[in-house]
C-alpha cells in the first residue's frame, strides 16, 4: 500500500506537503533564497516563497526538500 501511494504522489509534476511544523516540496527546479527566515523556491510554473522563523533543512535533494520550523506565510507567484 505504501509503495502505491508514493507512485500516485511522485508521478505528479510537482508536491507540496504541510503538516505541524514540517513544509516537504517535490519537484522543485531551483533555490533562489535558503536561510533560517525565508525560502524561495522556482518551480515549473511558479515561484514559492515560505516566511516565518528558526527554518532547518532535513532533507536536500536535487528536487526535493523537508523544511523544519515556524511557518507564518506562504505565497505563490
Amino acid at each position: 500500500m505504501y509503495k502505491s501511494i508514493k507512485n500516485f504522489l511522485f508521478d505528479q509534476n510537482y508536491f507540496i506537503n504541510l503538516w505541524d511544523n514540517y513544509l516537504h516540496i517535490y519537484q522543485f527546479i531551483d533555490i533562489v533564497t535558503l536561510n533560517e527566515n525565508l525560502i524561495s523556491l522556482i518551480m515549473e510554473k511558479f515561484k514559492i516563497e515560505v516566511k516565518g522563523h528558526n527554518f532547518r533543512i532535513l532533507k536536500l535533494t536535487k528536487n526535493e526538500i523537508l523544511i523544519q520550523g515556524n511557518i507564518d506565510e506562504m505565497r505563490f507567484f
